[in-house]
């Protein structure tokens, strides 16, 4: 790990404050009270690996608000919005941009914005989407492939993932077929606009659904990175995407 990843890590680890539990907001010194980046991150994503997409945005958008989103368990449920209202919604800016990655961050950031809007009785005041490996289709193969894409690769560990993987996978759609739950990809389509992994079918139909509903949707095709590693791969391409989304350019 380089110094700069290193300052990174303690980076996100130490200046963040938590707002709730698994929560952590960073405030810039000279922060615009108008201005919210949230980081939806993948599932097993560590905090040397965010690190870089922190870096990003501190960099190009030192005035904006930076709050971090792990994953949809760490969200405050219904039953705590009052304390997150009292921690945070006083002062809540209107102005949100939502970067995020492979289903686990499309799923955290839904129910942020589910909150959100039931919290601000208004439509959830989002100005951009930038999506990275997402959104997929939420088929069982996909969604087994996406649990078991943040695992380690050893055996054994592979082989609990997977039963575990299975298990909860059979729960969740034996739930959709009985209709007790929405199917996941429409929960979330619903609450934001309005390779084995991800597909670019998945990505087309999406964007598509978009556009329909008023968004300027664009898709950026990077074919060598793997799942969730773009930046890596395409350092300047990715900023300069990032970039253009905050400020309203053509991507």
């Amino acid at each position: 790990m380089n110094p700069l990843a290193r300052s990174l890590h303690i980076t996100v680890l130490d200046v963040f404050e938590k707002l709730t539990y698994d929560i952590p907001l960073y405030t810039p010194p000279h922060a615009l009270t108008d201005q919210l980046i949230i980081l939806g991150t993948w599932l097993g994503a560590v905090d040397k690996h965010i690190a870089k997409y922190v870096e990003l945005h501190q960099n190009q958008f030192y005035t904006s608000r930076l709050l971090k989103s792990e994953k949809p368990s760490s969200l405050p449920w219904p039953q705590s919005s009052t304390s997150y209202r009292t921690a945070y919604l006083r002062n809540f800016p209107p102005k949100i941009l939502l970067h995020i990655f492979s289903n686990s961050g499309i799923g955290s950031a839904t129910y942020l914005l589910t909150i959100l809007r039931r919290n601000l009785h208004a439509p959830t005041p989002v100005v951009g989407l930038i999506c990275d490996s997402v959104p997929m289709g939420a088929g069982y193969r996909k969604t087994y492939n996406a649990f078991m894409h943040s695992f380690p690769s050893t055996f054994l560990n592979k082989f609990a993932a997977s039963a575990l993987a299975h298990t909860l996978l059979v729960l969740l759609f034996l739930s959709v077929a009985m209709a007790r739950y929405e199917h996941p990809e429409d929960f979330w389509r619903k609450a934001i606009l309005d390779k084995s992994l991800t597909g670019w079918r998945d990505v087309v139909a999406h964007a598509e659904i978009a556009r329909e509903r008023g968004w300027d949707a664009r898709e950026v095709v990077l074919e060598d990175p793997p799942h969730c590693n773009h930046l890596k791969y395409e350092p300047r391409l990715y900023e300069d995407l990032v970039v253009r989304m905050r400020e309203g350019g053509k991507v």
